[in-house]
């Protein structure tokens, strides 16, 4: 068969849960455009003037070249903890659990944001081994 070997690349993340991955387009068979944010506006020194502008534009590459997942939101963002102020913390972490994680739908901007941090870099990894113009 003629082709490419690895169209894909699968990034597991065992540290995070059993069985969390994302299967993603292989960056470096991707042209330039693919990859590349779009322009936001930067102040004089080089600095986004709108840095959540900018993590959006990453975060819209990133979801042109995620494929498939296998994520959860950590956090039920409408849930509140009621702690006593006095409570010990290595108590807590034995009783408060994980407690129910919803697995992530569609692949979104809006659900790459939720994603957790380590994912994300990982990710952004990725696609940094080939996408650095130097």
């Amino acid at each position: 068969m003629s082709g490419y070997t690895n169209p894909y690349v699968l990034l597991p993340f065992p540290e995070l849960g059993d069985d969390i991955s994302v299967l993603m387009k292989n960056p470096q068979l991707l042209p330039p455009s693919e990859i590349q944010p779009e322009d936001v506006p930067t102040d004089e020194n080089g600095q986004p003037k709108d840095p959540e502008e900018a993590q959006r534009a990453m975060y819209r590459v990133m979801a042109r070249l995620i494929v498939a997942w296998k994520v959860y939101e950590a956090f039920d963002p409408d849930a509140t903890l009621d702690i006593d102020p006095e409570a010990d913390p290595a108590d807590l972490f034995e009783t408060l659990g994980a407690g129910e994680q919803k697995r992530l739908g569609a692949i979104t901007v809006d659900n790459i944001a939720r994603l957790p941090l380590a994912i994300i870099n990982r990710i952004g990894e990725e696609v940094g081994r080939f996408a650095d113009p130097q």
